[in-house]
């Protein structure tokens, strides 16, 4: 086995090292609470300022990804001179990687880990300086987003299961975290029993697809299976839509999504804002990988789970959107809204789908990473307005929540007529929601409508050369844009002209208010920086011309 460069793993190792001090660190300073290394190295404090450096090792390893794109290894393995990706870890015989950092995997670990750390910051907000059990609470965090860093690298059925599930597990323990809320409990047993099930029927999936490609876990050595045309047998697509299910599960797509509403209503809400980010995009990574590497097909259109996964997109967002509409609660009306938000998403994967290429399969050298090439100007716009959606996702959402996180301890609800007059409570927190909601509604100028542009533009796009399906999403998306105007402005209408039951001023402290205001400045001023923003998703998205240099390894 060719071990490869480690460092590109950097981030999630430093994270599991600092989860296990954070960790050992809380059970040393239980032992006198608030005095000695409780009162001076609380664990509250000291998660976040050890998930900086990582942040930054995360930063660096998009750079040192992007400079590696093209790149490949030549390593002696099992006794045979084997050429292999650079950015491919743990390569097996036939150069297939077991994890693959490519440019793609390392946006989507940044992206986990800068929404850890802004959790972080809610959760000292919600759960205030007595927090109980917060060294588990912080390394709980932590060790779920390793699990997220490595579900976007994973490009293996095997550490696409451990990644999926050390995610799984953490959440579930965390969605529960709050013993003493019933509702907390609750939704911790319905996502635990729903995710169960979903993992089963994913494991399932898997074992089928390890069968059928004789005994290959590799998503690489897989896809060459399928190129063969075996992705249109009956065990073929058992496999796929079973291992679909389980993936569609981790990002709340219509029908998989039951558990989301009381799952984001009764978990704590920081931790509803991990679940609704961090989680969703790392299930969404490995679904891409998943699709882009092993069932992608230069006639995707021939394969009848393409048309499942385009009338899902279709589903989610109609169904999101207008079960939302009667709402009484706002968590659980963001829940449906994230269901509605994934189906936006899709219409851009589903897009990429019909532009990519897998060339490289028919070649020496395997390749699972994520890309799109040999595709006309714009039609990368795709996988391209993905990775746009994402991080105007992470804004605008985290920005969402943290307001909700204040204002709901301090008014003891989560009910949104409890949100009348805000305006006259708290201006800031009321015009920042409001954009905020905007933004989520994909008004311009907003990040929101930025990564709609670009989804829907790619759909349209590729659309017209010949897949009118996607155009039809295009327009289902717009139409559905605006159906969730009706229940985002309901709650800016409330704040800003419903009377409040209390005038009494809603206070916060400085960090919560620069935490809010920086992701304010950056859902406003995404799209006025959009420019270096889309030439790097676009370096991301697009892959280059194939292999520029030889480097050496064992």
């Amino acid at each position: 086995m060719h071990i490869g460069d480690l460092t590109l793993l950097s981030p999630a190792i430093y994270l599991t090292v600092a989860a296990v001090i954070v960790l050992l660190m809380g059970v040393i300073a239980a032992r006198n609470p608030n005095k000695g290394l409780d009162h001076y190295l609380p664990s509250q404090y000291l998660a976040p300022a050890l998930t900086a450096p990582a942040l930054i090792l995360a930063g660096w390893v998009v750079a040192q990804s992007l400079l590696s794109k093209g790149l490949f290894a030549s390593a002696i393995i099992d006794g045979k001179n084997t050429v292999a990706s650079a950015v491919g870890l743990f390569t097996v015989a036939g150069g297939h990687s077991q994890l693959v950092v490519d440019p793609f995997a390392a946006v989507f670990s940044f992206v986990a880990i800068l929404g850890m750390l802004v959790v972080m910051l809610l959760s000292l907000e919600h759960f205030g300086e007595n927090q109980l059990h917060k060294a588990e609470y912080y390394s709980l965090l932590m060790f779920a987003t390793v699990g997220a860093s490595l579900m976007a690298a994973a490009s293996d059925l095997t550490a696409i299961y451990l990644s999926v599930e050390l995610l799984s597990l953490m959440s579930y323990i965390l969605t529960a975290y709050s013993k003493n809320d019933r509702r907390s409990g609750e939704a911790g047993l319905k996502y635990f029993l729903y995710g169960a099930a979903a993992s089963a029927i994913m494991l399932y999936g898997m074992s089928i697809l390890f069968g059928l490609a004789g005994g290959n876990t590799s998503l690489s050595g897989i896809a060459v299976f399928f190129k063969g045309g075996s992705a249109s047998t009956g065990a073929g697509w058992v496999a796929v839509m079973f291992i679909f299910a389980g993936l569609g599960f981790k990002i709340a797509i219509v029908p998989f999504m039951f558990w989301a509403p009381d799952a984001y209503e009764g978990a704590p809400t920081p931790v509803t804002a991990f679940l609704s980010v961090v989680s969703k995009a790392a299930g969404l990574a490995v679904l891409i990988r998943f699709i882009m590497v092993v069932t992608l097909q230069h006639q995707v259109s021939a394969f009848s789970w393409y048309w499942v996964l385009v009338i899902l997109s279709a589903l989610s967002m109609f169904y999101g959107n207008l079960v939302a509409i009667p709402q009484r609660n706002i968590k659980r009306m963001l829940a449906y809204s994230s269901i509605a938000q994934i189906g936006y998403m899709m219409v851009g994967v589903l897009t990429a789908m019909q532009i990519g290429d897998r060339p490289a399969l028919l070649g020496t050298v395997p390749n699972a990473g994520v890309n799109v090439s040999g595709v006309e100007q714009g039609s990368s716009w795709g996988l391209q307005g993905v990775i746009i959606y994402i991080f105007a996702y992470l804004l605008m959402n985290l920005g969402a929540f943290a307001i909700i996180v204040t204002v709901g301890k301090r008014i003891g609800s989560n009910d949104i007529i409890d949100y009348s007059g805000l305006m006259m409570r708290n201006p800031f927190f009321a015009t920042a929601l409001a954009i905020f909601f905007i933004s989520l509604a994909g008004v311009p100028p907003t990040a929101g409508f930025l990564a709609k542009f670009y989804v829907f533009g790619g759909a349209v796009n590729v659309g017209l050369l010949g897949h009118p399906e996607l155009i039809v999403l295009a327009v289902i998306g717009v139409v559905n844009s605006v159906i969730s105007v009706f229940y985002y402005f309901n709650v800016i209408r409330l704040m800003f002209f419903a009377p409040a039951a209390s005038y009494e001023p809603i206070k916060s402290n400085f960090s919560m208010n620069s935490s809010i205001a920086v992701m304010l400045i950056l859902t406003l001023g995404l799209a006025i920086i959009a420019k270096p923003i889309t030439s790097l998703t676009s370096a991301i998205a697009i892959s280059g011309s194939g292999p520029t240099a030889i480097t050496s390894g064992r």
